[in-house]
């Protein structure tokens, strides 16, 4: 996270970078939704411009990596138990397919596979898929023709975007979650990476990189996959799946449809659960029907109710099955909640929704807090409903909370411990009213918790990171950067970054550096190449505002003459 603090110094001066390398001046977006195909054209202008696609040009992409897609869902609805991959101990040329998959010698699982495009774990022969078996299987849930043949599961075959996402919507809702599960590696480490903080984590989908028909010399990429609800989408521009991510991210999060938050908290409740003991710190004297002078009957709430305390106070809540009452004396209140509609629920209670920035760091604050401090319970964290610990909104949560808590999907803080207060900040401690000023200067959630828990990195449960550090690498590189500024004060352009920037572990793809974020990532440091890629991308933050900056040739011969010396 100590990149982060870097990032705030240059944050005001990212909107003045180029724009990423591949990107096309329109890009296309497509989704379907109750059977509707909507295409978009998105525009490289102010504003983020979006327009509807002209009805009659069929939108088609080349299937790229998206193929992988459709195996892994075949091997997850059958229930398949294949072998894992083993990478080959020498890889043939730069390239081998292998590098994407595991280090020579290495094994590579199902999930893994997915996230990391591994295209010779998904081959149908080495699966063992037959033919048959396939067309019967593809037969019963989709009507695309091009899914039924096997040779056809290539990345030059070109589908229309329309019934490729008909094929995405038959996917099952398992075979689906397992595929969201496994993608957020892509979006945290992936070639999604640059674009996660504007897509947000409730966006899984697999991306791709190949060309078109009509434009063979030309790299055309981009991602499909589900919005949190199973609403299929579809990107495609120019440029590589990561270029032309990068470039339109806060376009696609812009133009997008907004999801159907109820669904998704029913589609994620065979996900993470979350207990909650209500009122833990104020005791209910009675429970009653809103409309009557009755009690409430033991069991699960259906309806508007009065709670009476002990103390005298009273509280309306509304409740369609989730809030159960219990037989006791005094009652008790508790309730089940999917991860995600427990954080909203906090939002609501803790903080509040004006600031949509504010709400998004709150929401990854409350969910690490929880899995910081909660106890597990047959399989679901268990907390109370207390100024001790966290409160709880007993009423449904609004959708701006249940925004804030689907965009942070799975992102916990690690690496500290997680506190928040309403206006007193501290070590390690987010204060709410300082976050909302914030936000309404217009930093981000990242910045804003970068601020807050400076020692922390932003992880997902499943312990993913987005920048798992190096820190022989950030030893070496602070070491290194003092003689290089002295070598390199004449040059024209050279602007260092006032500390050496943050080193991350590289899960694939080509090194690179983030200049919004001050990060390097790369997959080592010891050999000399090693040492000359980072002295490579150092140099790339170090010219950031220049426009040799990003001549490749020219940074390269600088960090060799760098490393010779």
């Amino acid at each position: 996270m100590r990149a982060w603090r870097y990032a705030r110094a240059f944050a005001l001066l990212a909107f003045a970078l180029p724009v990423t390398a591949g990107a096309s001046e329109v890009a296309q977006l497509a989704w379907l939704r109750d059977g509707n195909f909507e295409a978009r054209q998105l525009l490289d202008a102010p504003g983020f411009s979006a327009q509807r696609a002209p009805a009659d040009a069929p939108l088609v992409t080349p299937l790229g990596s998206l193929w992988k897609l459709f195996v892994f869902a075949y091997l997850e609805e059958s229930g398949a138990a294949e072998q894992a991959y083993i990478c080959r101990a020498e890889r043939t040329s730069p390239a081998d397919e292998n590098r994407n998959c595991c280090e020579p010698g290495d094994r590579v699982a199902r999930a893994p596979a997915l996230a990391r495009s591994c295209a010779p774990y998904f081959e149908p022969a080495r699966l063992g898929i037959g033919r048959e078996a396939w067309q019967r299987h593809w037969r019963e849930r989709s009507q695309a023709q091009w899914l039924l043949d096997l040779n056809r599961l290539r990345p030059a075959t070109e589908v229309q975007v329309k019934d490729l996402l008909a094929a995405l919507e038959a996917i099952s809702p398992r075979a689906r979650a397992a595929a969201r599960a496994a993608l957020l590696e892509t979006a945290l480490a992936g070639y999604g990476r640059e674009a996660w903080s504007a897509l947000g984590t409730g966006l899984r989908y697999k991306t791709y990189t190949w060309h078109r028909a009509d434009e063979p010399a030309i790299s055309y990429g981009g991602a499909a996959g589900w919005l949190p609800d199973g609403t299929p989408f579809w990107f495609g521009a120019r440029g590589s799946s990561r270029t032309a991510l990068a470039a339109w991210a806060p376009r696609i999060a812009a133009a997008l449809p907004r999801p159907r938050w109820p669904d998704a908290a029913v589609e994620a409740a065979a996900g993470p659960c979350v207990e909650v003991d209500f009122f833990a710190r104020y005791p209910l004297r009675a429970v009653w029907l809103e409309r009557e002078e009755a009690k409430a009957p033991a069991g699960a709430l259906q309806g508007r109710y009065r709670l009476e305390f002990a103390n005298g106070n009273w509280l309306r809540v509304a409740s369609a099955g989730e809030l159960r009452l219990s037989g006791t004396m005094p009652p008790t209140i508790s309730a089940r909640f999917t991860l995600n509609e427990y954080v909203a629920r906090v939002i609501e209670r803790e903080g509040g929704t004006a600031e949509q920035q504010a709400a998004r760091a709150l929401a990854v604050a409350a969910r690490s807090y929880l899995v910081q401090n909660a106890r597990m319970e047959a399989g679901c964290w268990r907390i109370e409903d207390s100024s001790r610990t966290q409160r709880v909104s007993a009423n449904a949560p609004g959708a701006a909370a249940l925004e804030a808590a689907w965009f942070t999907d799975e992102l916990v803080l690690n690496g500290a411990p997680v506190r928040y207060h309403l206006d007193a900040p501290g070590d390690q401690r987010l204060s709410w009213h300082a976050a909302r000023a914030r936000a309404a200067e217009g930093w981000s959630f990242e910045r804003i918790l970068a601020e807050a828990y400076p020692r922390a990195n932003l992880a997902a449960l499943s312990g993913i990171e987005d920048c798992a550090r190096i820190p022989e690498a950030e030893i070496w590189l602070a070491r290194s950067a003092p003689v290089w500024r002295r070598r390199l004060q004449g040059q024209v352009g050279y602007e260092p970054p006032a500390e050496p920037p943050q080193v991350c572990t590289l899960a694939q793809g080509r090194p690179y550096s983030d200049a919004r974020r001050m990060r390097i990532y790369v997959r080592g440091w010891r050999s000399l190449d090693e040492r000359v890629t980072l002295a490579h991308e150092y140099l790339h933050l170090a010219f950031r505002f220049y426009p040799r900056g990003a001549d490749e040739a020219y940074i390269e011969r600088l960090a060799r003459r760098l490393l010779e010396g």
